[in-house]
C-alpha cells in the first residue's frame, strides 16, 4: 500500500490544553497513521473571537495509508471523543477542547462539499503557518505555488506566538 503524507494542525484552548494535544496525537497514531515529525507547540491568541484563554497549537506530519474521506471521519471522531461538541460554522468560532484540521494531503487539491485540501484558511493563520514552517518550510502549496516559508513571511496575521514547553510530545 502506498504511504501518503498528511499534515494536520491541532489546537486547544480549554481544559488541559497540553493533555488535549497529547491525547489527540496518541489517537491519531492509533487511528490514522504514524506521526513522523511534529512542530514546536505554540501559545497563540484566539483569532476571530474573544476568549479568556489562549490556544496551544502545533502541526504534525503523519504517514498514512488512509484516504482523505476516512481521515476526516476519524479526526472528527477524535474531536468528539475528546469533548468537542460544536464545529465552527461560517467563521463563528468558539473555545474548544481540540480542533484538528487537515492542511495537506500529499500535494493534492481536494474540493468537496465537506472537505477542502489544502485547508482554505491556513494561509491567513500565523498559528498554522508558524508550526507548519517548523515541519516543512520548503513544501510548495499546490494552490499558490509558494513555499510554506514564503506564505509565512507574506501572512497578514501578525499575532504574537510564543513557544510553549512541549516535552510531552517527545513521549509519543
Amino acid at each position: 500500500m502506498e504511504m501518503n503524507q498528511l499534515i494536520l494542525s491541532l489546537g486547544s484552548n480549554i481544559h488541559s490544553r497540553s493533555s488535549n494535544l497529547k491525547e489527540a496525537c496518541k489517537m491519531i497514531s492509533t487511528e490514522i497513521g504514524s506521526i513522523v515529525k511534529y512542530s514546536s507547540v505554540y501559545n497563540s491568541p484566539p483569532l476571530g473571537f474573544e476568549s479568556e484563554t489562549t490556544f496551544l497549537n502545533c502541526c504534525i506530519l503523519v504517514e498514512t495509508i488512509l484516504n482523505p474521506a476516512d481521515i476526516l471521519s476519524k479526526t472528527q471522531a477524535i474531536e468528539i471523543s475528546l469533548g468537542r461538541t460544536v464545529k465552527s460554522i461560517e467563521k463563528n468560532y468558539s473555545s474548544r477542547t481540540i480542533d484538528i484540521d487537515l492542511i495537506f494531503y500529499n500535494d493534492e487539491v481536494i474540493q468537496w462539499p465537506e472537505l477542502t485540501i489544502p485547508h482554505q484558511l491556513f494561509r491567513e493563520r500565523n498559528f498554522v503557518l508558524k508550526p507548519l514552517n517548523d515541519l516543512v518550510k520548503d513544501f510548495i502549496d499546490p494552490i499558490s505555488y509558494l513555499t510554506v516559508e514564503q506564505l509565512l513571511s507574506n501572512c497578514k496575521d501578525k499575532s504574537v506566538l510564543t513557544i510553549q514547553e512541549n516535552k510531552f510530545l517527545d513521549t509519543l
